[in-house]
């Protein structure tokens, strides 16, 4: 058994055995391979960026690229899950799911205005604010004019799975009766979300504090016109 000594003149990476070693050594690199396409295709494009670009910027071969992604859309595939990962984790605090709308129904049942004004105004700080994924869809929006892919990730991203969730998540409250029962689950969703995606572009714009007031109204409104009359 080694002595307190011997452990301590060790170096942090001895006290970790070679293949436990490699393996946050390979994680280091890969977010470090994310982080640098990030910032190159926000300053050169999609198109514009090379994997020999993102080798040279974290300092490895062309070839170990491939080590941990398979081509640059794979790249930019990982760019948005891990965007994901970081919109959950910006939400768990608020106790709210935002894989499936069928996994936020039971938040969402008999909410109060000033509860999901709180999510409300949460979420659209984190779209606005959150260094990388705010990055991410100005990057997607700009490239969406160049790039048939880039638009339909834009699309998929920002549009069509809110669309998605937003649509899951009225079909679940309308069958349990939170909101008047003549309403169909995807114009509710659009409802919904269309005047924040407006707001987004607004905030985004450089008036993001009429932006809040607008989104303060608009879900008041909502309330007001689609709620079920007992609520």
């Amino acid at each position: 058994m080694e002595s307190e000594r011997s452990l301590a003149s060790r170096t942090g990476d001895d006290l970790f055995p070679p293949g436990h070693r490699e393996q946050r050594t390979s994680a280091s690199t890969r977010d470090s391979l994310l982080d640098a396409a990030l910032d190159q295709f926000s300053r050169t494009g999609y198109r514009g960026t090379s994997i020999r670009d993102l080798a040279r910027a974290v300092g490895i071969r062309e070839s170990s690229v491939y080590k941990h992604f398979a081509s640059k859309q794979a790249i930019f595939d990982a760019l948005i899950k891990r965007a994901d990962e970081r919109l959950a984790a910006a939400t768990a605090p608020l106790g709210i799911a935002v894989s499936t709308g069928g996994e936020a129904a039971g938040a969402y049942r008999g909410i109060s205005e000033e509860r999901l004004l709180q999510i409300a105004r949460s979420m659209f700080g984190f779209v606005l604010h959150d260094q990388e994924f705010a990055r991410l869809r100005r990057l997607l929006a700009i490239e969406r004019y160049h790039d048939a892919g880039a638009s339909a990730r834009f699309r998929d991203y920002f549009i069509g799975r809110p669309l998605a969730f937003q649509t899951d998540l009225f079909r679940r409250l309308l069958a349990s009766g939170e909101f008047r029962d003549d309403l169909d689950p995807e114009q509710t969703a659009l409802a919904f979300f269309g005047p924040i995606h407006l707001l987004v572009d607004l905030a985004d714009g450089g008036d993001e504090q009429e932006a809040l007031r607008l989104l303060t109204g608009h879900v008041r409104h909502f309330r007001q016109t689609h709620l079920a009359e007992d609520r």
